[in-house]
């Protein structure tokens, strides 16, 4: 494997706080689906049950090795070959510069090494910056679900897109990374 700048570790039970400070921070907090109680020791217990689970794939998200952000994909129906990713930025190096990029490695291993043949993301209608970028990596905008979610007792509408696995193969030329989450050339 060559270096690259933009590459993903597994997260250990050590990276129990960092991955806490950067869930709690406001505007990660804000646009996540679940809230995340302040408790190091919870953290690192759920670190080490998503590694041991065989629907769910975590990295820790490193620019020139540096940990910069955290990314998800959840195989939410494994006999249709459906799952979901979830991705955020902890640190501001991983918001400039390398952008979408850090979605190429994911999206190969969902469909090249996990053999997905379709994701679905939801996100709630306030985070536009994502939004935009679900259009650019070729995602589908599927609809609005109103009303669908409730964050700190409030409504929130859920913008709801798709890609299927070939969507991403006539796409993922564009970013020129063809490479999964583990550094594994997919071709």
């Amino acid at each position: 494997m060559t270096s690259r700048p933009l590459s993903f570790r597994l997260p250990t039970p050590d990276d129990a706080a960092l991955l806490l400070a950067w869930r709690r921070l406001p505007d990660i907090a804000s646009q996540s689906f679940s809230d995340v109680p302040d408790d190091v020791e919870r953290q690192r217990a759920w670190i080490e049950k998503s590694n041991a689970r065989s629907d769910y794939v975590h990295r820790i998200i490193q620019v020139d090795g540096v940990d910069v952000g955290y990314g998800s994909i959840t195989v939410t129906h494994a006999e249709w070959g459906v799952g979901t990713i979830g991705v955020y930025m902890g640190d501001r190096r991983g918001r400039t510069g390398i952008g979408a990029l850090n979605f190429a490695p994911m999206l190969n291993h969902c469909f090249f090494r996990l053999g997905l043949r379709k994701l679905v993301n939801q996100i709630f209608a306030e985070n536009q910056k994502v939004l935009k970028g679900q259009t650019l990596l070729g995602y589908r905008h599927v609809g609005v679900l109103k009303e669908q979610a409730l964050k700190d007792g409030q409504p929130r509408d859920v913008h709801l897109f798709e890609m299927r696995a070939a969507d991403w193969v006539a796409t993922r030329h564009r970013f020129g990374l063809f490479y999964d989450l583990d550094g594994q050339d997919v071709g």
